[in-house]
């Protein structure tokens, strides 16, 4: 027996493995498919909560704590592993193109800058003298220098064998049958690879999550979001800042990409790329950078975001079973989140802290059926 399960090997149940680990507890993570297969490869690696999040409240909180944890974060995992992640904290532009973008953006723009936060408000040649790429059609733009990207497949592959290293059992190519129930408790899940058993299952898989309640009898709102992103080369094209604007986003890498994207569409569990969800992704981003007419096409792919009612994780305990919790419903923020989930999760399943979860307790949907 071990004394944690995780059920999906997403950057969420990866980071927690490995910080469970770390922390002196035995872990196995159990993977239907590829390490990080779905919306955590399906990324562009944004770390931009000041972008992503519309208000000040405990999500903001959540995503700013985050970001501060990365740079050590980071730096611990390519100790341990000897790899580099491509983190790159060098800021972002949101831009607008129209005064009705600017007028909606230097709303957002003044709540941020009334709550403490560090951004600036361009104009004009301003914005072209952060990236000189963008089209001059640009007519203002929020600059938030501290938030920024990471390479998430690079990531991925560091935590696995950061994982490894710290002893943690890898199992990929299992899929989870149902949930070893006992007496109002969950002890482990039975699967394809035979049955396991812990003192403690979390629930990271992901848009798959409201399956494995539903075993239960429980209901909770966590539905597939796809997410179809392409990579086009950046030779010739020396962006070197990301760009958010109402149609798209750009992130340069230093691996020679250029990653563009992304769709939203609910299409159930299908992850292919469709004409008509990559012909959006690249149009929705030529009008920032008009030399990206030019760049060669390298890749398309898609993954399936696991999306809540309201845009909050489900972070903790699953009311009604002990020994099951829950780490999900990330939407398209799993990478930022993860090492803040990570550190809370591992809170509430060593030392039994709660409070900093009560804003994203799974109870707030608890419906049995």
């Amino acid at each position: 027996m071990t004394n944690c399960l995780l059920i999906g090997g997403g950057i969420i149940g990866l980071s927690l493995a490995y910080e469970l680990s770390r922390r002196g507890l035995s872990v196995t993570v159990i993977e239907q498919g590829e390490w990080g297969g779905q919306a955590s490869s399906a990324a562009a690696g944004m770390l931009a909560p000041l972008k992503e999040f519309q208000t000040v409240g405990p999500l903001l909180d959540l995503g700013m704590e985050s970001l501060w944890l990365y740079p050590q974060w980071v730096a611990e995992l390519e100790a341990a592993t000897g790899g580099d992640v491509q983190l790159c904290l060098d800021g972002l532009l949101t831009v607008a193109m129209n005064d009705e973008e600017a007028e909606a953006l230097w709303a957002k723009y003044c709540w941020q800058k009334a709550a403490g936060y560090h951004v600036r408000w361009l104009t004009g040649g301003e914005v072209l003298e952060v990236e000189p790429l963008l089209t001059a059609k640009a007519v203002a733009a929020i600059h938030s220098p501290q938030e920024g990207h990471i390479n998430n497949r690079l990531l991925l592959g560091a935590l696995v064998t950061a994982c490894k290293k710290q002893g943690v059992k890898l199992v990929s190519g299992c899929v989870v049958t149902g949930l070893v129930q006992q007496a109002g408790s969950v002890t482990g899940a039975e699967t394809t690879a035979g049955t396991f058993h812990a003192d403690h299952t979390v629930i990271t898989s992901g848009a798959w999550a409201g399956i494995m309640l539903n075993w239960l009898g429980i209901s909770i709102p966590v539905c597939p979001v796809r997410g179809q992103i392409a990579a086009v080369s950046s030779a010739g094209i020396p962006l070197r800042t990301v760009v958010f604007g109402t149609t798209g986003y750009l992130t340069p890498k230093r691996d020679g990409r250029i990653i563009i994207g992304a769709t939203e569409d609910e299409a159930g569990f299908q992850k292919d790329v469709t004409l008509g969800g990559l012909a959006s992704v690249c149009s929705g981003v030529l009008p920032y950078v008009p030399s990206l007419q030019t760049a060669a096409f390298l890749e398309a792919w898609a993954g399936l975001r696991p999306a809540t009612a309201d845009g909050k994780p489900l972070l903790g305990p699953v009311p009604g079973w002990n020994g099951l919790s829950i780490a999900g419903g990330h939407f398209r923020n799993g990478i930022l989140l993860s090492p803040v989930t990570a550190k809370r999760m591992a809170d509430w399943i060593i030392k039994n802290r709660l409070e900093p979860l009560q804003p994203f307790a799974p109870g707030r949907f608890f419906a049995v059926s």
